[in-house]
């Protein structure tokens, strides 16, 4: 079972020689503050440890959403103006995730803003003037896992079209793509910005599957099981290697307090690499392979269903 925030701090107060402190969060004297930061240091640290390595597999998690497009509704278009009125509903429309297709609407036109119940603001001019004209709400923006960290590089897959996606695309290569005269290929694309990834081109089916791995941010918990990014009660419970938290608490004060911790870092980072070295596994090590073009492998040749 794992130890609370206020087990492991008692620990690593045990093996350093100094009083155990009662409770940490919450207190106010200057030692269980110091703790308490120093607690939330080491976290923060050894969750990055793994980055080079790929990350901690108990922090690797995998990410499912399914695109957002509305039923096809109505509006009024004047041409030369980026307003449309007259909508029977905006409800579920935000700016800069959803984007507008219709009759004189400009390919990949984006709402910038949601002026009403009735009317939204796009960022080009529509290019006809129309009253009642279909048109259709498609959202290309999602949000990133709140716990989100950083990507598992092409884990990316298109649920429905069962192949990987393309990206992340550079700025560059979205405008091309968004302004150019090639309106798309057969693939999906996508960019990331503020915390949310773009798909590219926008969904045109509601409900398309879209799935990614990820590291998470969050290397410690509650007692009821939610992700936190830090310590907030001394019921939490950390994530990752115990012994090690409990080494770096050790250097880390005795580091505070201007003593030699020589030995209690040395001790540490041997840890480290031992937890590092075994973490997630490794694949077979190959002697062939120089990490040059590879033409057969699982890119390009499926496990089965040959000749579908």
């Amino acid at each position: 079972m794992p130890r609370t925030l206020l087990e492991l701090v008692q620990a690593a107060c045990d093996e350093i020689g100094i009083p155990q402190p009662s409770a940490i969060i919450g207190q106010v004297d200057d030692q269980s503050r110091q703790l308490l930061a120093l607690a939330n240091r080491e976290g923060k640290d050894f969750s990055a440890l793994a980055n080079s390595r790929g990350g901690w597999q108990a922090l690797h998690k995998e990410y499912v959403f399914q695109t957002e497009v509305q039923s096809a509704t109505t509006g009024n278009t004047t041409d030369g103006s980026a307003v449309i009125t007259n909508i029977p509903s905006t409800a579920g429309i935000t700016a800069e995730t959803w984007s507008v297709s219709g009759t004189g609407i400009p390919r990949e036109a984006k709402v910038v803003s949601v002026d009403s119940a009735t009317q939204v603001t796009l960022d080009r001019a529509c290019t006809a003037s129309g009253t009642g004209v279909s048109i259709t709400f498609a959202q290309f923006g999602y949000s990133l896992p709140s716990d989100f960290e950083y990507f598992v590089q092409r884990s990316y897959w298109d649920g429905n079209m069962l192949w990987e996606l393309m990206g992340p695309i550079t700025a560059q290569e979205k405008q091309v793509l968004r302004y150019g005269t090639v309106a798309s290929g057969p693939r999906k694309k996508f960019y990331v910005r503020n915390n949310k990834m773009y798909l590219f081109p926008v969904p045109d089916t509601d409900g398309e599957e879209v799935a990614f791995d990820y590291y998470s941010n969050a290397w410690c918990q509650s007692s009821g099981g939610t992700a936190q990014t830090k310590w907030t009660a001394d019921t939490d419970t950390y994530k990752l290697d115990e012994d090690c938290f409990i080494q770096g608490m050790k250097w880390r004060f005795l580091r505070a307090k201007g003593l030699d911790y020589t030995q209690e870092k040395l001790d540490y980072d041997t840890d480290c690499m031992r937890v590092l070295a075994r973490d997630g596994g490794a694949r077979d090590l190959s002697l062939t392979y120089n990490g040059g073009l590879k033409f057969l492998g699982t890119d390009n040749i499926p496990d089965g269903g040959y000749g579908r």
